[in-house]
């Protein structure tokens, strides 16, 4: 495969000769941008209620509704941030640091701004990463055998598990559900029906998407309905939303330095624009100009946790398009969506279905740059969205739930495992168990197993065979660091505090 060949890179031009390309990049980045900015509705959850709505279409105009829907609401959780103190998605709660208080000083459309222009700039440096960085990872990735699949599926589940927020100890349990979840069905080997209890419907496995809707919309909802903190209502004037020259130059250096610290963050397997936000702001509190007015509202503090948390996007799908493994929560559900229309993240992706995989490319440039245009010309109208009462809002997305897993397949049976996927998530919300090592253990469960039991059979059961490759060696030295390591650095400061 050439990696750096022009034709690469455009084979995928000719399908935006179609009108619905746009339409669709368009519309997602507008739904998305409408979700995100409302306070509790995650990117994850509007991700997955509207896979199921793609169906009907080509997977090429699905998949740019869906990367809109990525980019859209990754951005839109800033504007409750900035407006109303509340992230209206996991990766703003660093954006509410300095957004907020900007607002309460009547800035609030200057800050809409500066987060618009410094999201677009992120998500265009992840863009030429990715377009860069996924051929060359692509072309390693296709010298892999099973044993190096075990060890790269092995680190997504153990990184997903420890950077879970809270306990450790309930991450790995939420891992484990997952992977039991992924294991009914057929044998992937001998095809021997597993743990399907006499219904039909399990035959072919629990479908991945009820799951997710489940897990993350209707116990969102369920969450919401429960609680009373999202009842603010907010009362906002928006002006100066184009940023100026002297502000630009001012934020320049924090946009780049946070962009590419957004890439590689997002490229880790399931750490995310959350992690990647927090990790930017740190930095800038480090070694930004105004570090010591972090906090009482200025600008730089809004655009680095902005620009990493929208630079993560094109660093998460380097993972998930090269190896198949999810670089978030987020590209977890796109990875499912995908799986749905026939295709199968990894290396080949990129041998067999390269026009495929630029037309992802030019749809993610395209949603930033509708990203940029609507962020900015919408914002007045977004904010006027945070304050919809939850009598109306709570209802329309569980209708959303509710028809989105139903046209999986026509089949009630989706909608049994939504209702049961939404309460067991509720469940596990309520006792502070992440979610999202739930819905990696779906998807790189079945991997693991398939691969683990295939490395097997060609050694003949020799279990040495996976540290006889050296990177399959490398890979299971990468999982003992990210499971010990935590472990032994903790060891190691008590014994030099002593």
């Amino acid at each position: 495969m050439e990696l750096f060949s022009l034709d690469l890179y455009l084979s995928g031009l000719h399908y935006f000769t179609n009108p619905m390309m746009f339409l669709s990049s368009f519309l997602g980045v507008l739904v998305g941008i409408i979700f995100g900015s409302l306070p509790g509705l995650t990117a994850t959850m509007t991700i997955a209620v509207f896979i199921p709505f793609t169906f009907g279409l080509g997977p090429i105009i699905s998949f740019a509704f869906l990367l809109g829907l990525y980019t859209g609401a990754v951005y839109g959780g800033s504007i409750s941030a900035i407006l109303i103190n509340i992230p209206g998605t996991p990766s703003a709660i660093a954006t509410c640091l300095d957004g907020y208080p900007l607002s309460q000083q009547g800035r609030a459309g200057e800050a809409i701004g500066i987060s618009t222009v410094s999201s677009a700039i992120g998500g265009f440096i992840s863009v030429i990463v990715l377009v860069f960085a996924a051929p060359l990872v692509a072309s390693v990735a296709l010298k892999f055998s099973a044993e190096e699949y075990v060890g790269i599926t092995l680190i997504g589940l153990s990184i997903i598990a420890i950077i879970s927020p809270g306990s450790t100890v309930k991450g790995l349990i939420s891992g484990v559900i997952g992977l039991i979840i992924g294991v009914v069905g057929l044998d992937p080997i001998t095809s021997y029906p597993r743990f399907i209890m006499n219904q039909v419907e399990l035959i072919d496995g629990i479908n991945a998407i009820p799951v997710m809707i489940g897990m993350y919309g209707l116990s969102e909802m369920l969450v919401q309905i429960s609680d009373t903190k999202y009842t603010v209502i907010i009362q906002q004037k928006l002006h100066k939303l184009i940023p100026s020259l002297k502000d630009m130059k001012r934020i320049m250096g924090t946009v780049i330095r946070s962009s590419f610290i957004g890439v590689l963050i997002g490229a880790l397997p399931a750490a995310g624009g959350s992690i990647a936000s927090l990790v930017a702001y740190g930095q800038e509190k480090r070694f930004g100009k105004r570090s010591e007015l972090l906090g009482t509202g200025i600008i730089e503090g809004i655009a680095a946790p902005e620009a990493a948390n929208n630079a993560s996007t094109g660093g998460a799908l380097i993972p998930m398009l090269t190896l198949g493994i999810p670089g978030d929560a987020m590209t977890a559900v796109l990875m499912g969506g995908l799986i749905i229309q026939g295709l199968r993240p990894g290396p080949l992706l990129f041998q067999q279905q390269m026009p495929f995989v630029s037309s992802i490319f030019i749809s993610l440039l395209l949603s930033v740059v509708f990203m940029l245009i609507i962020g900015l010309l919408g914002a007045r109208s977004f904010a006027r969205l945070i304050s919809v009462p939850k009598n109306f809002l709570i209802p329309a997305i569980l209708l959303f739930c509710l028809v989105g897993s139903y046209a999986i397949s026509n089949s009630i049976f989706d909608i049994w495992v939504l209702i049961i996927s939404g309460v067991v998530g509720f469940i596990l919300r309520k006792a502070s168990f992440p979610i999202a090592p739930i819905v990696l253990g779906m998807i790189l469960g079945p991997l693991f197993e398939s691969n683990l039991r295939r490395a097997l059979m060609l050694s003949e059961g020799n279990w040495a065979t996976f540290v006889q490759r050296p990177i399959s060696l490398f890979f299971l030295l990468v999982v003992v660091f990210v499971l010990a390591g935590p472990i032994v650095l903790k060891q190691g400061k008590r014994l030099f505090t002593k």
